[in-house]
């Protein structure tokens, strides 16, 4: 008998996740009020319907008679996610507070600090007047409760702080900023992968980044880094590893952005869910394991794979040391443009590459600068 599966979101983070499960026979039943999303000509039913509105989501859920809700690369779909399955009494990883301390930064900004786990200078600003006294520059100005970069910027003088911040509110869910002291680094992603209160998979990657005005938009990654020496990489790890024991090893995906500054590593932030840069792909590519195969197979309560080589023991030096550095990089355009694949060819060398528009269709606004129109993933060189 089909099982049948609820996917909040039917973008391109979440085609990946929509085609893996019509793979495994699953009947996907994607959710979003989006029009014409790549995800949705994956999908067995689409509806139009707010990710964010637990009570319309309920009736979807209970009319489809859904075995499993699931999303990835989105927060907010992951609160609802969390909650809508708490609700029905459906697995999931994670609950309703684990969630909602990583989706407010200045939250998980105290909470790093209350575990001495490399705390950085902070303020929440809900109203304008609480930026007063702010002192530090260069400094970073982020919506508190928003993801893709929206909002971020980098403020070098107290003169504009405040305009900064304004514009942070505006797209924040809750209209309130953080401002957070200015981290200068190479940046990493960790992908983690926790099952039964164990680590099983824990990958460290290099995050290749545009400055501004599209400071922190990605423009790639690599796996395994190359512009962080091996000690650093340990310390980066290190940090995770504490990190963990104090959560107390939750069971599910993570997913955690780091800056390595001269003082160390230090959180940029961390998503209880796989990334929306589609990851899994490159890890499987540079390391032959499937990331986001084995996040369903745990949720849905088989075992996971075993002995995965991983970055932090079970693999030998040797191994890391003749394994080729992959990169996965993204194609982007401004959005409000049309889309012609010929601006875009793949490298020659690529060993995947997709697109997500057709030729003629107009690109949408995602982070409202530099939107992905397709990917590639290739040896680096």
């Amino acid at each position: 008998m089909s099982r049948s599966i609820l996917v909040l979101g039917t973008n391109a983070g979440q085609a990946d996740l929509i085609r893996h499960l019509r793979a495994r026979h699953w009947r996907v039943i994607g959710c979003s009020p989006v029009p014409d999303e790549v995800g949705q000509r994956f999908c067995d039913v689409v509806e139009a319907v707010d990710i964010a509105d637990l009570e319309a989501l309920e009736a979807v859920a209970r009319r489809h008679a859904v075995d499993l809700i699931l999303s990835v690369a989105s927060d907010v779909a992951m609160r609802s996610v969390v909650a809508l399955s708490e609700r029905l009494g459906l697995p999931h990883f994670h609950d309703s507070a684990f969630v909602a301390l990583l989706d407010d930064k200045a939250a998980l900004r105290a909470f790093l600090a209350e575990h001495e786990l490399g705390a950085v200078p902070f303020r929440r600003v809900c109203r304008l007047e609480e930026a007063e006294g702010w002192r530090q520059y260069p400094c970073v100005v982020k919506p508190v409760d928003a993801q893709g970069q929206r909002g971020v910027e980098r403020v070098d003088e107290s003169g504009a702080l405040a305009a900064a911040l304004v514009r942070a509110m505006a797209v924040s869910r809750s209209g309130c900023a953080i401002i957070e002291a200015f981290l200068d680094g190479v940046e990493l992603s960790c992908n983690l992968l926790i099952a039964g209160g164990e680590v099983r998979l824990q990958v460290l990657s290099e995050r290749l980044v545009h400055q501004a005005p599209a400071m922190g938009v990605p423009r790639g990654h690599l796996v395994p880094p190359v512009a962080v020496s091996k000690a650093d990489q340990e310390a980066a790890h290190d940090l995770v590893g504490r990190i963990l024991r104090v959560m107390g090893h939750p069971d599910g995906a993570l997913y955690v952005q780091m800056i390595m500054t001269r003082d160390g590593p230090r959180i940029v932030e961390i998503a209880p869910r796989l990334d929306g840069c589609h990851m899994w792909r490159l890890i499987a590519l540079a390391l032959g394991v499937d990331l986001l195969d084995m996040m369903v197979t745990c949720l849905i309560g088989e075992a996971p794979v075993s002995g995965v080589p991983n970055e932090i023991g079970e693999e030998t030096e040797a191994g890391r040391q003749t394994r080729p550095v992959m990169e996965l990089m993204f194609q982007r355009a401004p959005p409000g443009t049309i889309f012609d694949s010929g601006n875009f060819p793949p490298p020659d060398d690529a060993m995947y590459h997709e697109f997500r528009y057709g030729d003629g269709e107009r690109i949408r606004a995602v982070n409202g600068s530099l939107d992905v129109v397709g990917y590639y993933v290739r040896p680096w060189s």
